[in-house]
């Protein structure tokens, strides 16, 4: 009785089991280019980008236990020197703005700027700071992929 049901459990198996086991899939440059653009715009990336310096910044202040760690994250953000900000631990970062403000260093880099409202409980500063924006390709397995590269900066 028991080789009966495991037989009809492997011929109910092999009978739902994908046809299609072989399939090969091509994954080329210019779906992923197209997908890509789709999900994200240089603008959403360039405010993620500066949401998440803003929240190191912050973190580097609260839990100095970790600094280490934070500061070398930083300086993968960061062109030349870490930005500074008074009293970051209560400061809250609000109507962060990409203006079409471009500048071509090179081929590769643009310089960015973006305006922002550092707000605290006492008093709400406008500032802006500049972002580098390094454009490369990157080729595996003979495709290319575009690569995107964003640090920060005051000047």
């Amino acid at each position: 009785m028991k080789q009966l049901i495991y037989i009809i459990l492997v011929l109910l198996f092999i009978s739902c089991a994908n046809k299609e086991m072989n399939k090969t899939y091509d994954f080329t440059a210019k779906s992923y280019t197209e997908t890509s653009a789709l999900e994200i715009t240089k603008h959403e990336l360039l405010t993620e980008k500066f949401n998440q310096y803003f929240d190191l910044l912050k973190l580097k202040a609260t839990h100095p236990d970790f600094e280490e760690n934070i500061i070398n994250q930083l300086q993968e953000l960061s062109q030349n020197k870490i930005l500074e900000i008074n009293s970051v631990k209560e400061a809250e970062i609000e109507n962060i703005q990409v203006t079409d403000q471009i500048t071509f260093v090179s081929d590769s880099i643009e310089k960015i700027k973006i305006n922002y409202d550092l707000v605290t409980p006492k008093l709400t500063v406008k500032d802006s700071i500049y972002a580098y924006k390094t454009s490369s390709e990157i080729t595996i397995d003979g495709v290319s992929f575009p690569s995107l590269k964003i640090k920060f900066s005051k000047e």
